[in-house]
């Protein structure tokens, strides 16, 4: 289906007045193309996570076929890699309707729904249109979300703005026409066009150690498919285990790592984050975490606890520990029928591995399993590293400067 507009967000902005801001954007379209009231006229994918394995067919055909992307720009959206990619793909559609070295046609229009500072964009975004209009106007100094929530006092202001807005769709979408791509990257060979943090990254390429709590390294404990091979259905941990577990597969198709990284860099969090290996020296690189004042989240996989003894011997080493900055989450996934049906060894590995933190000192800011659903690991997730955050940053306050040795808080197998 040809759109009139793509609807590109982040998924972290989405809320009641981003939906109220749609509605109100496709009435306005509707009304300059003289369609009757309900007629689709833009693509609006409302599943609340960037899915980050590949296009989702409807997400890329509604890029391919759609005349004009709207960008719903907040700090949030130039921090997403997805939409990062989205912005990208449409761009190279545009560059291929003209010739080499011409300007390409005005088809993609950022709107500011949370204000942000242009001179912070990405190079892509300032070198085109970042505000539509005066960067002094209304729409752009407050934002359109803040608007709509003081609609009484910005109602004039508001209505205006998306009559214009609508207008200009309308318009570019008739004045050019853009082409498919006929050989379009896949998601995971799109680059997108304003990667996370580039400026950060040293000249070798390498990312520099990232201080203090707004960091976490994630361990994902679950085995690679071929240690499993023969025992269980390994769907769930293709390709590799570890970052490519599907925790809640069939229910969500999503790799663990995407659905991490997205909740963690989200409005409200802002964490950067970087998977840290489960291996030997786990405990060792642990402790290096607290040293650095970063946050460690351990997401453990039941089944693969259960089938492998050098699992658990490393984490009974890290359960020995009572630090304060990292914490371990254990999903359970009740349509999983290889878990279900192993649900008593299962218990019993998770009883003897993380012993002092499930008898003896439980905390559900450090330990917490019978994760049922994304939207439960989602919220734990939100929990433990808002509470975390903040501890950390407690006792930093009164242990600066950092001891040598391991930390205080280790208790003795003799204990």
């Amino acid at each position: 289906m040809a759109y009139e507009f793509f609807f590109s967000y982040s998924r972290s902005n989405n809320n009641e007045y981003l939906q109220t801001f749609f509605e109100n954007l496709s009435e306005a379209v509707r009304e300059e193309l003289g369609k009757g009231k309900g007629e689709v006229v833009g693509f609006f994918d409302q599943r609340d996570i960037e899915l980050g394995e590949d296009w989702d067919q409807k997400i890329f055909e509604a890029l391919q076929d759609s005349k004009v992307m709207v960008a719903v720009g907040s700090p949030g959206y130039f921090k997403s890699i997805f939409c990062g990619k989205e912005w990208e793909l449409f761009r190279q559609r545009c560059a291929k309707a003209v010739q080499s070295g011409a300007p390409p046609p005005p088809l993609i229009k950022p709107v500011t729904w949370i204000a942000f500072k242009i001179e912070e964009l990405p190079a892509v975004v300032r070198a085109g249109q970042a505000a539509m209009g005066d960067p002094q106007a209304l729409h752009n100094v407050k934002g359109l979300k803040l608007m709509l929530q003081s609609l009484t006092k910005y109602s004039v202001d508001y209505h205006e703005y998306i009559a214009q807005l609508a207008r200009e769709i309308v318009k570019a979408g008739r004045e050019h026409t853009i082409p498919r791509l006929a050989a379009a990257p896949s998601y995971t060979q799109m680059q997108p066009a304003f990667p996370a943090a580039p400026s950060e990254l040293p000249l070798g390429g390498a990312a520099p150690a990232v201080l203090g709590p707004k960091h976490i390294r994630v361990v994902y404990v679950a085995a690679n498919p071929q240690q499993l091979a023969g025992a269980r259905t390994l769907e769930p941990y293709l390709d590799s285990g570890a970052s490519d577990w599907k925790p809640f597969l069939p229910m969500q198709t999503t790799r663990i790592h995407a659905v991490f990284q997205h909740l963690a860099s989200a409005e409200g969090l802002g964490f950067t984050s970087e998977e840290l290996s489960f291996g030997p020296t786990l405990v060792q690189e642990v402790q290096k975490a607290w040293n650095l004042r970063q946050i460690v989240i351990l997401l453990v996989d039941g089944w693969t606890l259960s089938s492998d003894a050098n699992y658990r011997a490393i984490l009974q080493q890290l359960d020995q520990r009572l630090d304060v900055h990292w914490c371990v989450l254990v999903p359970w996934n009740e349509e999983d029928h290889d878990s279900m049906a192993n649900r008593p060894q299962i218990e019993l590995a998770l009883q003897q591995t993380f012993y002092l933190h499930r008898h003896i000192s439980p905390n559900p800011m450090f330990y917490r399993e019978g994760i049922r659903s994304p939207d439960e690991l989602q919220q734990a997730l939100r929990d433990v590293l808002t509470r975390l955050k903040e501890e950390v940053r407690k006792r930093a306050e009164i242990e600066m400067p950092v001891p040598a040795g391991p930390s205080k808080y280790v208790i003795s197998a003799g204990a």
